[in-house]
């Protein structure tokens, strides 16, 4: 690398000093013993785009990258979306999710086999477990564990296929008297 430095500061110095000399001298159409002396000592160079085994400097490097130019990119719309309506449930007897104290309302209730109960929040912090189901009923209460409630608006229907007696507490306020019961009929 150095090898090359050298030749080309040798180069441009030769240049420099040929440009010099042609100015001081005549019109005479002589080569000066200057400019002689550097067209044998160094070949002259020429810059081109292309990378050669050359020594590229800095500056030549910063003149031959490309900057990349940024494109605006359009900001995307915002598309509304509906808000997809949720079917409504045909419920055979509802429930009302503490519509005050710590209650069921109606508190009890009776229905026929093949029935859809569907019990409404109108507060939040509440859930619907089984106390008691009777021998063959799959009936779990609200999804979720014992810990999981739910807010004001949240619906639960459930279709009940077994007939017997079904007892009913919210987890979080059994011990506040939120219980339920009801019967399901032959």
């Amino acid at each position: 690398m150095d090898r090359n430095r050298r030749q080309f500061l040798g180069a441009l110095t030769a240049v420099v000093t040929g440009t010099i000399a042609g100015c001081s001298g005549g019109d005479s159409g002589e080569p000066s013993p200057t400019e002689t002396a550097t067209a044998t000592q160094a070949p002259t160079r020429t810059a081109t785009g292309t990378p050669t085994d050359s020594v590229t400097t800095p500056a030549e490097t910063a003149t031959r990258t490309e900057t990349p130019t940024e494109t605006a990119t359009p900001t995307a719309t915002a598309t509304e979306t509906p808000t997809p309506t949720e079917t409504p449930v045909d419920a055979d007897q509802e429930v009302a999710v503490a519509p005050g104290d710590f209650v069921f309302e109606p508190e009890s209730f009776e229905v026929p086999v093949g029935s859809t109960v569907l019990w409404v929040w109108e507060a939040g912090g509440h859930n619907v477990k089984p106390t008691a189901t009777p021998s063959g009923s799959d009936w779990s209460g609200t999804p979720g564990d014992d810990g999981k409630t739910y807010s004001s608006g949240y619906e639960y229907a459930y279709t009940f296929e077994v007939p017997g007696e079904y007892e009913y507490h919210c987890v979080p306020h059994q011990s506040l008297g939120m219980t339920g019961l009801f019967t399901v009929t032959e």
